[in-house]
């Protein structure tokens, strides 16, 4: 598996996502590069996504990632693991670049 090429921030942020049917989760943390979804929707390892992020601002940002880890908790762990998805991002958009940037300083 690759590692990160950028230093996770953590922020949490609602982000929609689509499986069989339309997903809201939060993100857990980000990157340049990626982001971690808390969601226990997750989908497969390989698969690209396309995901719209709502920033603080009320700016919606489209995205389209690949998932790199599934990570799933028993119900009875939730609350000492988290459950999610590892997505690296395909291609961000400047906006969403920027952004990162602006809560990383």
């Amino acid at each position: 598996m690759e590692k990160r090429k950028s230093d996770r921030i953590i922020k949490r942020l609602e982000i929609k996502f689509q499986t069989e049917a339309q997903n809201t989760a939060i993100t857990s943390d980000l990157s340049e590069t990626g982001i971690f979804v808390t969601t226990n929707k997750g989908i497969e390892p390989g698969n690209v996504m396309n995901l719209r992020l709502n920033l603080p601002n009320s700016q919606e940002l489209f995205l389209a990632g690949r998932v790199v880890r599934n990570i799933k908790s028993a119900p009875a762990l939730v609350g000492n693991s988290k459950s999610g998805m590892g997505i690296q991002l395909v291609d961000p958009p400047l906006d969403y670049l920027n952004y990162v940037q602006s809560i990383r300083s």
